[in-house]
């Protein structure tokens, strides 16, 4: 059954998007819709429907039809209710959403621009198969720019009008709508559409040059494009970093004041790297679990460590292969999240496996104890990855031999997904058995993983402060000058004297506590030396002994040992 989807923004200044779906009943004495609860690629219940104003069902000749709210986010209307019914075959339903959120994940509307995540917006009928549907937009005058991968079938005209494959083809289409920046590159004869909103400050590079170098490498790296076009949608804005990706498109977010930096603007590129890449891993090569989708219910796997993992590994690799950075600069981008691994406890608690499956409650709601209690799957993922291309690269392989068979694999049976199992016989087969079960440890137990021994396998190694600095324990936040407690970090000194996530510091050894204080505490503070602190608690003030301790091992940087050697790894 195809829909059709009209979109009205008159006043975007309120936030609200006015939304009606016209189409056909068929015969059905009633119709179930609903507006989904989470998007794909972010797992997190996030309930659009508390967005939702206003919800009115009618028919052709505007009579209205008897409709009910069943559950969160699911309506019924009936057309054979005793008091509001119809013979009409046709209807309307008219509801109004509240946007203004700017987030990758969700819709934002304001005298700007309107940025539109399919998700927020399109209602979905459980009742009927939505087949090509046809969304019409209207917009204010003054905005003259509507970028989206949905195919235009506005047939030249003043009206805008797209259209999807499907439903989950709509969901799966953000939407740009105002007065950006447009741009774009080929690629193998493919148009490549740039959308850039907001402001960047001066800096030296070539945007959409670097963007197109990206592309280039990582589509030749694969082999092949899965798309007709793709388009970046792309939101400068301060304070404002991720990406969600899409079949054909992605929406990405940056901080533009930033591009000077050059180790941000690395980052912005891996960030292309990461997003664009997903274009094969998880919007094909995908868990089995990831597709179709229950857009009101959460769809567990427990292989986010292949989606993001593996994505995570090859995005700033790409970036070095592509020619866009340093290996230096490189293995500083690798040494980051090295550190950041090492900083987390929660690693010794929740496998790849055991984060990957709850994400919906961990990666994606944390909390002041997440660092104390899981891992990120990106961030590990990641990491293992890296061992096992190393490990690969001993059988003549690499991460390329793995990515095409993923895809080979992806090719002969598109309308399936993946499992655990599938993965590893990949694995065998580009290497033995015993590589295969190794990896599967890798992800599925929580022992400490020996890095640097497989480093030093293609010429690196860990180079680690020769001391580690006095701490608390804790991180802190800030209101004004006053000091809270943020986090504790498990087994340090904080956790081990009692501190508590919420505490105000206010003062130590009776001085007062400030955020300059804090900034500067390690060289305040004395090994195996007992402190007073005078915290306030839930309003009443106590006093605690605190004796601080080192914190754990610094790694410093990755040196390299055999320059060759790694430049050959790392470049096949």
């Amino acid at each position: 059954m195809s829909f059709y989807y009209l979109v009205e923004i008159s006043n975007p200044h309120t936030h609200i998007v006015k939304i009606s779906l016209s189409g056909k009943r068929v015969g059905n004495d009633f119709l179930d819709f609903f507006l989904p609860s989470w998007s794909p690629g972010s797992y997190l219940m996030r309930e659009y429907s508390r967005h939702i104003r206003t919800f009115k069902a009618s028919d052709s000749q505007g009579r209205r039809l008897y409709h009910e709210q069943t559950e969160k986010g699911k309506w019924r209307v009936s057309f054979t209710h005793p008091e509001l019914s119809t013979q009409d075959e046709s209807f309307t339903i008219e509801y109004e959403i509240y946007a203004h959120e700017l987030t990758v994940r969700t819709s934002h509307v304001d005298d700007s621009h309107a940025f539109l995540h399919g998700p927020s917006l399109f209602l979905g009928c459980s009742s009927l198969e939505i087949i090509k549907p046809t969304i019409e937009f209207k917009f204010p005058p003054l905005w003259s720019k509507v970028t989206t991968a949905l195919k235009d079938v506005s047939d030249g005209g003043e009206k805008f009008i797209y259209e999807a494959r499907d439903y989950d083809t709509l969901l799966d289409s953000p939407i740009e709508i105002g007065c950006h920046e447009t741009d774009g590159f080929m690629v193998d004869g493919k148009e490549h559409y740039l959308a850039f909103y907001g402001e960047t400050y001066p800096h030296p590079y070539n945007l959409k040059e670097d963007m197109k170098k990206v592309v280039e490498h990582i589509s030749h790296y694969v082999g092949e494009t899965p798309y007709e076009k793709y388009t970046f949608i792309t939101h400068f804005c301060p304070n404002l970093y991720g990406g969600l990706e899409h079949s054909d498109s992605t929406a990405l977010h940056f901080d533009g004041r930033k591009f000077n930096d050059r180790t941000s603007y690395l980052q912005w590129l891996s960030l292309v790297s990461h997003e664009y890449f997903h274009t094969w891993n998880v919007k094909r090569i995908r868990p089995k679990e990831l597709g179709p989708f229950d857009y009101n219910q959460e769809n567990y796997t427990s292989m986010l460590w292949l989606a993001e993992g593996l994505t995570s590994f090859v995005d700033e690799l790409f970036v070095y292969q592509a020619g866009l950075c340093t290996l230096e600069e490189y293995l500083k981008m690798l040494k980051t999240n090295f550190s950041r691994y090492y900083q987390i406890p929660g690693r010794k608690f929740h496998s790849l496996e055991q984060s990957s499956f709850n994400a919906w409650i961990k990666l994606y709601r944390p909390d002041e104890n997440s660092n104390n209690s899981t891992i990120s799957y990106y961030l590990k993922g990641g990491l293992v990855f890296l061992l096992l291309h190393i490990r690969l690269n001993e059988f003549g392989q690499s991460t390329k031999g793995l990515i095409k068979s993923l895809w080979n694999h992806y090719k002969s049976r598109p309308e399936q997904g993946l499992e655990t199992q599938e993965f590893l016989e990949l694995v065998s087969n580009l290497s033995n058995e015993q590589t295969a079960q190794w990896f599967y440890h890798l992800i599925s137990s929580v022992e400490e993983i020996d890095f640097e021994a497989e480093l030093k396998k293609i010429g690196l190694g860990f180079q680690w402060e020769e001391d580690s600095k006095l701490s608390f324990g804790a991180q802190f936040e800030f209101k004004s000058d006053r000091v809270f407690v943020r986090s504790v970090e498990l087994d340090g000194a904080a956790h081990k004297n009692g501190l508590n996530a919420g505490d105000e510091i206010l003062a130590l050894n009776r001085q007062r506590m400030l955020k300059p204080d804090v900034e500067n505490l390690s060289s305040l503070l004395k090994e195996n030396q007992s402190y007073l602190l005078t915290l306030c608690r839930l309003g009443k003030i106590i006093e605690t002994e605190m004796t601080p301790q080192k914190g754990p091992k610094v790694l410093k940087s990755i040196l390299i040992s055999d320059k060759e050697k790694v430049q050959k790894s790392l470049k096949e």
